[in-house]
């Protein structure tokens, strides 16, 4: 209900409405744009655009019950306008390079697992990091990111499993003991 009530405050120009909505988004919103995106300035534009989408748009969203995955259908595609432009400035491999440092964090080994899964992540295909954020980072269901990402569900789980592959494979990859100690080399020789 309550979300009924913002929505026709936004349409009607309640500026306390939209501040609401704002509040209640943003952090989740530019999460999901930094995640996608992999850095701040990018993420904050992304953002901004979403917000301001949204608010000129407010009064063409029939079903006020997919308030949120329109939401965040909006931020998807701002997000790939911005990493499409993006992709023409530098090449697709040097943006795990670019990835904003500045995570704030008191620990160490906070900062490293942070920094590591980004870069996990930003190495990803764009459409599989999407879902993967999509429904960890952000507790969409499978069925809802289908909606966001205007495609099928069994795509969805496929895209999700490639995605789950891949980390996994990075961090087999740089881990430190091998996860298998007969699967050396020279063990069944």
């Amino acid at each position: 209900m309550e979300n009924k009530i913002t929505i026709e405050g936004i349409k009607s120009g309640n500026k306390d409405s939209f501040d609401k909505l704002y509040e209640e988004y943003h952090l989740q919103l530019y999460r999901t744009a930094f995640l996608i995106l992999g850095n701040k300035e990018d993420s904050e534009d992304v953002l901004q655009e979403t917000f301001i989408s949204v608010f000129m748009n407010i009064h063409t969203l029939k079903d006020e019950s997919k308030l949120i995955p329109w939401m965040f259908s909006i931020l998807r595609n701002k997000a790939y306008s911005k990493y499409k432009k993006r992709q023409r400035e530098f090449p697709d491999e040097d943006i795990y390079f670019r990835v904003d440092q500045n995570i704030q964090s008191n620990l160490e080994e906070d900062f490293a697992l942070i920094f590591d899964m980004r870069n996990y992540l930003m190495k990803l295909k764009p459409k599989e990091r999407e879902v993967l954020v999509l429904y960890y980072y952000n507790d969409f269901t499978i069925e809802e990111i289908a909606n966001i990402c205007k495609t099928f569900k069994g795509t969805v789980k496929s895209r999700l499993h490639r995605a789950r592959k891949q980390i996994k494979e990075e961090l087999n990859a740089t881990s430190d003991y091998p996860k298998d100690p007969f699967l050396e080399e020279g063990v069944y020789e």
